[in-house]
């Protein structure tokens, strides 16, 4: 069943959907371009051939090694570190038909067929074969030219063809036989096994034939005195461009769309049925230098081998940008505006205003003869265009070579414009950071404050069924009357700043927020779209209606959200929306192809005509065709690469179906899924059957998987994976093994125990009657031995955890642990008679500006200053009384039943004996040091009956320390009832109203601080 599935998922693989080739109406800097070089992973600068595999990866031929390519890592192979590569120099690869890939090296012929790479041996007495060209037939035969002729693959070996030309290269396969490229000739092999010899034109005569290939109705020869076709009586120089006619010509392929590529060291050309479409020279801004092979991968990728750059990849896409190649004379594009008189489409940048038509620039108007030269914002009238610079407003009338300034707009003065629109009625609306403006019949009014908007300054302005509606930077506003009023529907927040506004065709208004925020109006209020909601983060400049999709543009990228999801979510019908990021300035995961976008926020920030969306960006114009937006349909190759067990990584498939060693349990797999475009955002997941219940998603840039410990048994560890359009593999990579069980972990070790355990007892019955006593008593006395270290254990790790490390004090869980205890005899203790006026003490201590220590003297300072102070309270306890560290320089006395007049007492004891003890910080300096003291007593009201816990007591001598603390330090205090005291009262308020008991007498306080009393006189307590 397993092989049954791994050879499905390799004709999948096979009959996967090919994606579309480079389209032949593209222009080739508009294509998407990336490039690896030995900075990224590869071996060599030099990428001599290329090939795909069935499971996906890019095998790369250089000059110093093999290369496989996965997308996001090169694996490299060389004649070092894999003995079955005859050399490191790659002339030539090519993928049979039965899935194994062929390496011609300069020292001989290599296959690799999955597992391992196996040396083809050289013919006869020859030592190695200098390999310049494979193909392969349909029958899946191998062919091989090489510098000492033409080889036929039978059973693995090579056997030579009689009558080739030596040296040879360039093999092309034809139903009419075999083309081999040699010197100054093109040989051709007929299916009869005759040759005949077909001379190339006298002016090369001595050439070198690099390439040969039958394309676009024609058989081509890539030579080294230029490029030549097949015409009926012989060879003939393609003249058709003067370059291609004379220089050296080293790279010949024809894609999927009949695009035929021809390269060399001059450059790149494209020619469509058999004439010059594109020319790329090197000195050009997209020229490829060193071109020696190309190749199309499934999923209609074009890769470029180059003698000097490495690796080039160019793949369509579904934009294109027109920039300073099409004539812009400045990359910043602010605005675009559509010509109404159908002249082209109106572009504003850096440096003035620009007219894009038939795809090239022409610059219309000087930065020079701009107020400011950045042509903020445009709208395109018939026969006017109106020009809004971060410097002001001016026209451009039809037939004048000069924008102009109107005299009826001078109040606008040096204003940016943010927005011009012109309103149904015919009144000119115009945006700017002080204010709005409407112009109508030579007369200006400005809008502000004074007419509701509470923020004059205006980004946006869009006028249609609903009226007119601004955006500021401080929300949303409508007009009403001769005024304006925030929108206050629910939903919207009141301060965004709005950078784009739109109304759907079904009237619900749509807006864009400067925090990255769409929203979205009905009749039910706004709808927040945001990332929590499925939308790409993005701040929207521009928004438009077009196939069902809302489509946004903004500072991060171009998205787009399906109306009906927005309906959905609208009606809670679905909990989130779809939205998907096409174009995307940081070329993040899952967000489509990277590409500058988009600028500026305003009113003319972007254009659909027809099905193209047209939009401004930091690289010229950016164009998006709204229905051609083809996601990649093929899914990745998935594969197991490795495993790593102990210390050792084996290939994957040495482990297939088999154990593994014994005493192993921890395993780490390797795994990886072959796509090209956009690799980042391939999506793995795996799971080992036997082991995980569910799928486990990988890590985004993580391809391993680790186990430990496993226990035995039989395993599938599978992995799955998806591209970037959510494309899944249609089966996973599987690997098969099993953990053997160690041999107490067998049927036979249990067997043996059960055995061996019989065998025990019966000796032990046997022997038992006669030791039984003397064992007895050997068990008891180690019992009990046992027993009491264990009790001893026992009290000294509870002692610990009651210890405070630093000072040897208890700490809290102490208190936690024993203080029940004694409230609860002491309770016990007023039950069975009375105790006069005798309660427990509660004293909390807090040294003063402790902090100042730490940062004066440091930290070790204060710990001494600590231990001290821990000393210090220690020598003020009787028998049965206890200090605990509480926490940080707070400490908490509790004193066993005293009379209740000892309250002063032990507040001025506690106090004088911390402040007349010099305190050593260890470096021969002395501190003196003062203290905080809150004191509460048990119970505090006695006639009541009624009682609090431990945890109450404390908290409210933590009121007095507060309330010592506050008013001076260096001090005690102590609450004290009064006839009005009550207690469900006291504990109602403890944390927040004890000065409303305080001022109506419900509760006294004592004490002094800082040496003055404090409330009642000490004699009074």
């Amino acid at each position: 069943m397993r092989l049954l599935a791994l050879v499905m998922l390799l004709i999948g693989l096979l009959l996967a959907p090919a994606a579309r080739a480079l389209e032949p109406g593209k222009a080739f800097h508009h294509y998407v371009r990336d490039d690896w070089s030995i900075q990224q992973g590869l071996p060599q600068i030099s990428v001599l051939s290329l090939t795909q595999d069935r499971m996906g990866y890019l095998w790369v031929g250089t000059q110093s090694g093999l290369a496989r390519f996965d997308g996001i890592e090169f694996h490299t192979y060389t004649s070092e570190n894999t003995p079955g590569l005859p050399g490191p120099w790659i002339r030539a690869l090519y993928t049979g038909r039965d899935g194994r890939v062929w390496i011609g090296t300069y020292k001989g012929l290599s296959v690799f067929d999955g597992r391992a790479f196996k040396a083809v041996p050289a013919p006869g007495a020859a030592a190695s074969l200098d390999i310049t060209g494979l193909a392969g037939d349909a029958p899946g035969g191998l062919w091989v030219t090489s510098a000492d002729g033409v080889f036929r693959l039978a059973r693995d070996h090579l056997e030579p063809v009689a009558g080739a030309p030596k040296p040879a290269q360039s093999p092309l396969l034809r139903d009419d036989g075999l083309w081999v490229g040699a010197r100054g000739a093109i040989w051709h092999r007929l299916p009869t096994g005759r040759w005949e010899r077909i001379a190339l034109p006298e002016v090369a005569a001595d050439a070198q034939v690099n390439r040969l290939l039958a394309a676009q109705g024609s058989l081509w020869a890539a030579t080294s005195r230029g490029l030549f076709h097949r015409v009926a009586d012989g060879w003939v120089a393609y003249d058709e461009d003067a370059t291609l006619a004379r220089v050296p010509v080293d790279m010949l392929f024809e894609d999927r769309d009949a695009n035929l590529w021809v390269g060399g060291d001059f450059g790149l050309a494209r020619l469509r049925g058999g004439h010059v479409v594109e020319m790329l020279p090197v000195g050009g801004a997209n020229g490829v230098p060193g071109l020696r092979t190309a190749f199309e991968d499934r999923e209609g990728n074009l890769w470029l081998g180059s003698q000097w750059e490495g690796l080039v990849r160019v793949w369509s896409s579904w934009t294109r940008r027109y920039s300073t190649t099409e004539g812009l004379t400045d990359r910043i594009v602010w605005s675009l505006a559509k010509d109404p008189d159908g002249r082209g489409l109106w572009v504003g940048g850096n440096d003035g205003v620009s007219l894009l038509s038939d795809g090239h620039f022409r610059h219309v108007v000087a930065a020079s003869d701009l107020p400011h030269p950045h042509a903020y914002n445009l709208l395109a009238e018939s026969g006017r265009l109106w020009i809004g610079t971060r410097g002001g407003l001016r026209v451009l009338d039809a037939g004048e070579a000069k924008p102009k300034a109107l005299p009826g707009l001078a109040d606008i003065g040096g204003a940016q414009i943010n927005a011009i629109v012109r309103a149904r009625d015919g009144a000119l609306w115009i945006g700017t950071p002080e204010g709005l403006f409407r112009w109508v019949d030579d007369h200006l009014r400005r809008f502000d404050e004074r007419d509701g908007l509470t923020d004059a300054r205006v980004r946006y302005v869009l006028d249609g069924p609903g009226g007119l509606v601004v955006g500021t930077q401080d929300g949303l506003f409508v007009q009403k009357g001769d005024g304006f009023v925030r929108d206050r529907d629910p939903g919207l927040p009141a301060a965004i700043d709005v950078t784009a506004i739109r109304r759907l065709a079904d009237g619900r208004l749509v807006i864009g927020t400067l925090n990255e925020t769409t929203f979205v109006k009905d009749g039910r209020g706004w709808h927040e779209l945001g990332s929590a909601q499925g939308m790409p983060g993005n701040a929207p400049f521009f928004f438009t209606e077009d196939d069902g999709y809302l489509w946004s543009a903004g500072l991060r990228g171009i998205s787009r959200v399906l109306l009906t999801d927005i309906a959905d979510y609208a009606t809670g019908r679905a909990p989130r929306v779809r939205g998907e990021m096409l174009l995307n300035e940081r070329g993040d995961r899952l967000a489509g192809q990277q590409g500058f976008c988009c600028n500026g926020a305003g009113t003319s920030k972007g254009v659909l005509d027809g099905d193209t969306l047209w939009l401004p960006t930091r690289d010229g114009v950016v164009s998006m065709d709204t229905h051609g937006i083809r996601k990649n349909p093929v899914p990745p190759g998935v594969v197991i690469e490795r495993v790593q067990l102990g210390n050792t990584w084996k290939d994957a498939w040495q482990l297939q179906s088999h154990p593994f060693p014994d005493h192993v349990r921890d395993a780490t797999f390797e795994f990886t899924a072959t796509s090209f475009v956009d690799p980042k955002s391939v999506q793995l997941r795996y799971r080992l059957r036997g082991y995980d219940p569910d799928w486990v998603d990988a890590d985004t840039g993580v391809r391993r998987a680790r186990y430990t410990n496993l226990p035995p048994g039989h395993y599938v560890f599978e992995v799955m994976g998806s591209n970037n359009a959510g494309v899944w593999a249609k089966a996973p990579a599987t690997l098969a093994f099993s953990v053997p069980p160690r041999f107490h972990e067998t049927g036979w070790f249990v067997a043996l125990c059960v055995v061996g355990l019989a065998l025990v007892v019966y000796i032990g019955y046997r022997v038992q009657r006669y030791r039984y006593q003397l064992r007895q008593k050997a068990l008891e006395a180690l019992v009990l031995q046992r027993t009491e270290a264990l009790a001893q254990a026992n009290r000294q790790l509870e002692e610990a955890s009651h210890t405070d490390p630093l000072t040897g004090l208890r700490n809290r869980r102490y208190i936690g642990a024993q203080l029940p205890a004694d409230l609860s005899f002491y309770d016990r203790s007023v039950h069975a008679g009375p105790v006069n006026d005798k309660a427990m003490l509660f004293a909390l201590v807090d040294i003063d500006h402790f902090k100042q220590v730490n940062d004066r003297y440091g930290h070790r300072a204060g710990d001494l200053v600590l231990q001290q102070f821990a000393q210090v309270l220690s020598s003020l306890v009787r028998t049965g009384d206890y200090v605990a560290r509480w926490g940080g320089e707070e400490f908490l006395l509790v004193f066993r039943p005293m009379p209740e007049r000892n309250v002063a007492t032990i507040g001025e004891r506690i106090q004088q004996a911390v402040a007349t003890h010099p305190f050593d910080l260890g470096n021969g300096l002395v501190l003196p040091i003062t203290c905080s003291v809150g004191l509460s007593q048990y119970p505090i009201v006695r006639e009541d009956g009624a009682r609090i816990g431990w945890e109450a007591m404390i908290e409210l001598a933590d009121q007095a320390l507060y309330y010592v603390k506050t008013n001076g330090r260096n001090g005690w205090a102590s609450f004290r009832p009064t006839p009005l005291t009550d207690i469900r009262e006291l504990v109602e308020n403890m944390h927040a109203n004890l000065s409303a008991m305080l001022a109506r007498d419900a509760l006294r306080i004592i004490g002094r601080i800082a040496g003055r009393p404090v409330g009642a006189t000490l004699d009074e307590a």
